[in-house]
């Protein structure tokens, strides 16, 4: 038995989803790089409000714009100008039209409409 590999293959190799990966870290990431749309589509619909507080460069925030789809709005905010630019870019880039982003903190949100939020992702916002 050889305990030094990342993997071990159980089956055929016709059949590459039969592994077993036993390298902790390395199951860690392939079970977080999922599309976060995945996580998000259970609680989001299609023509609703989400916010993104603490967005950072937008990681869930293009899921959250694609779950809500054109007629829904994702509000984001984050502390980080820079976060906020490099995620402008990538709305552009990706043709979004319903992600507004602002710079400010999560505590300042006057610029969303009261009870208008359907949905709110804080992930790791303290």
């Amino acid at each position: 038995m050889n305990t030094n590999k990342e993997e071990r293959k159980v089956g055929t190799e016709a059949n590459p989803k039969n592994r077993i990966n036993l390298n902790p870290v390395r199951r860690f990431f392939e079970r977080t790089i999922d599309h976060p749309r995945r996580h998000l589509e259970p609680y989001v619909a299609e023509g609703q409000v989400a916010a993104d507080l603490g967005c950072n460069t937008g990681y869930y925030t293009l899921a959250l714009a694609e779950c809500v789809g054109p007629e829904g709005r994702v509000y984001v905010v984050d502390l980080d100008e820079k976060q906020i630019q490099a995620l402008e870019k990538r709305v552009v880039e990706g043709g979004y039209h319903n992600i507004e982003a602002r710079a400010t903190s999560a505590s300042d949100l006057g610029f969303i409409q009261d009870g208008s939020v359907d949905f709110v992702l804080a992930n790791g916002l303290l």
